[in-house]
């Protein structure tokens, strides 16, 4: 991600570690993205990765530590980061045929331009994903 400036655009927002905080974080991500004019590919891919990851943060925190979202989107690509308290770094796994879970790293890893996690100064660990804002010409 290139360097702020005058058209990079940011939204961040704190969410309860609760089930409906996926479905509240989907909802706000989607408007603040259709907002600032993004492409619908974009906004489908940003709102299925935003899913995945705030899933998983809440699966590693408790109820005394929120969760935070942020979107960066600087014109050229969008910036998604979670993070959650624990210092737990995500897997991505294959799961069995049969598993009702375990797919959504390897999905944000297809789907992402990149992805990856680091450590959050203080406490826990933030990841993120990048994606294209336009769609690869072929």
């Amino acid at each position: 991600m290139t360097q702020p400036d005058a058209t990079t655009q940011a939204w961040e927002m704190w969410f309860t570690p609760f089930p409906k905080t996926v479905y509240i974080a989907r909802r706000q991500v989607s408007r603040v993205l259709n907002g600032w004019g993004v492409p619908d590919d974009a906004v489908d891919t940003a709102v299925l990765i935003t899913s995945e990851l705030v899933t998983n943060a809440i699966r590693h925190c408790d109820t005394r530590h929120l969760v935070h979202v942020q979107v960066t989107d600087d014109g050229t690509q969008l910036l998604l980061e979670v993070s959650d308290p624990s210092h737990r770094r995500p897997r991505p796994t294959v799961a069995p045929s049969h598993a009702e879970s375990g797919r959504g790293l390897m999905l944000v890893r297809v789907v992402a331009a990149d992805f990856g996690a680091r450590d959050r100064d203080p406490v826990g660990k933030t990841v993120w994903a990048t994606i294209a804002r336009q769609p690869a010409t072929v």
